[in-house]
């Protein structure tokens, strides 16, 4: 487009919803559009290198998504298990959307977006756009969301029935979720939209933000999502944003000085192991020590990636020799030469993965990742192990087996070979670059 307009990002202030923007926002600074991205005040230095302007939270709530565990402990939060979720989707997701949606609006006034981008968990940029009028792209950051009675709901891990009483049984799940289970988030996510004047919208309050948004762009592949009969006509699945190089910051970029050791394993045909336990679930007690005393003595190399600004300071005394160990390692670089990558089931970390043909270890139920490890299992490019259903924690011999398992049987690597080719024929950057401009054409077009 030759015209410049102007776009408002609005994302949770959570890493793993903020990273996968910044290579849509780089796009649409690119094509000489104003972008301003609301959300948390960590993100800003990356927001400005991507060429956007910062819009700081003023009345939601700006929590570094890194001490949202102290936090939550702090205000009551029951341990891990169902009551922590219940109290995580009220505490986390509804009752900060007023404050967001008083600073959107107030966004909104000043910079007179043309379009609304956001994603699938920003409930408050999605009523903004409705709010004001403006179209609304959201992008998801998570398997895809959106209810339908061809699968069970979203969040308990199951996969498509396969007999009558699955049918049945998912039927129960779609009613309980809203009516009891969630029961407190429902009537709190209704009683919000009532005090702005917005009907609500029949259905789980999740899948509301779908529904006011006029495209959802489901940032994955066929090969990775279950089939529907009822998707949505504004779903269209686009491919992963994936980053590129230029993304990262001078220090995410740099290789750690064990470089070499990788590229020499590769060489030699010793597997490499990646184990990448994300940004939001950092207790290493989960994932990360399990995988390292498993795999210590097993010819292998194993590259893990530690959320610590310095790994040394939390890792214990007497390591294994065959372990390296960095707060980031740029995976453009190093999942080519990685044999299999053991995660807590990040959807970003995943989809990357998939897309350079690396099959998968997932261990993790917490937030999204049981219906991420679900997909991949599914989608037989790799295994789900057990974990502790209070603490979400594996154990070494889970870790153990499952590599054994998909290093040994060949037929994980062929079909992650697949689902890598199916991901190279799409480019949902582009894409999205292309619904949001088309959505600004319709604006113009639908004002004159």
């Amino acid at each position: 487009m030759s015209s410049r307009r102007t776009v408002l990002v609005a994302l949770t202030p959570i890493t793993g919803h903020v990273r996968p923007a910044i290579p849509l926002v780089r796009a649409l600074v690119a094509q000489g559009h104003d972008v301003v991205v609301y959300t948390g005040s960590k993100f800003a230095d990356a927001i400005r290198a991507a060429g956007a302007t910062p819009a700081p939270i003023v009345r939601g709530r700006d929590l570094d998504d890194a001490q949202v565990d102290e936090w939550s402990r702090e205000r009551g939060a029951p341990p891990p298990g169902v009551k922590r979720l219940q109290w995580d989707v009220l505490h986390h997701f509804v009752e900060p959307v007023p404050g967001q949606l008083a600073d959107l609006s107030a966004i909104v006034a000043e910079t007179r977006p043309d379009v609304v981008v956001v994603d699938n968990a920003c409930i408050a940029g999605a009523l903004a756009a409705r709010l004001h009028s403006v179209p609304c792209v959201l992008f998801s950051v998570t398997p895809l969301a959106v209810s339908s009675r061809d699968t069970a709901p979203f969040g308990t891990g199951l996969q498509p029935p396969r007999t009558r009483w699955d049918g049945l049984r998912y039927a129960a799940l779609r009613w309980l979720v809203p009516h009891v289970v969630f029961r407190s988030a429902q009537r709190a996510a209704r009683g919000i939209l009532r005090d702005v004047g917005l009907t609500p919208p029949p259905g789980f309050f999740m899948d509301w933000v779908q529904t006011f948004a006029d495209r959802v762009l489901h940032t994955s592949v066929p090969s990775m999502e279950y089939p529907r009969s009822d998707l949505p006509g504004n779903v269209e699945l686009v491919g992963p944003f994936l980053p590129a190089a230029g993304d990262l910051s001078s220090v995410e970029s740099r290789l750690p000085d064990w470089w070499p050791d990788v590229v020499a394993a590769h060489q030699s045909g010793t597997p490499v192991v990646l184990v990448t336990q994300g940004t939001l679930a950092l207790d290493p007690d989960r994932l990360l020590w399990p995988a390292i005393e498993a795999l210590a003595g097993e010819r292998v190399l194993v590259v893990a990636t530690i959320s610590s600004s310095d790994p040394d300071r939390v890792l214990p005394a007497g390591l294994p020799a065959n372990l390296r160990t960095a707060s980031f390692v740029p995976f453009d670089r190093l999942l080519p030469f990685v044999d299999v990558m053991v995660t807590n089931g990040g959807f970003g970390g995943v989809q990357q993965a998939l897309a350079a043909g690396v099959p998968l270890v997932v261990a993790g139920r917490s937030e999204d990742k049981a219906e991420v490890g679900a997909r991949v299992q599914w989608s037989g490019a790799g295994l789900v192990l057990p974990t502790d259903r209070r603490t979400d924690a594996t154990t070494a011999q889970a870790v153990r087996a499952g590599v054994g398992q998909v290093l040994a049987d060949p037929r994980y690597r062929a079909r992650a070979g697949e689902l890598a080719r199916e991901y190279a024929r799409y480019d949902g950057v582009a894409r999205a670059v292309e619904v949001v401009e088309g959505l600004m054409s319709d604006e113009a077009c639908a004002a004159v």
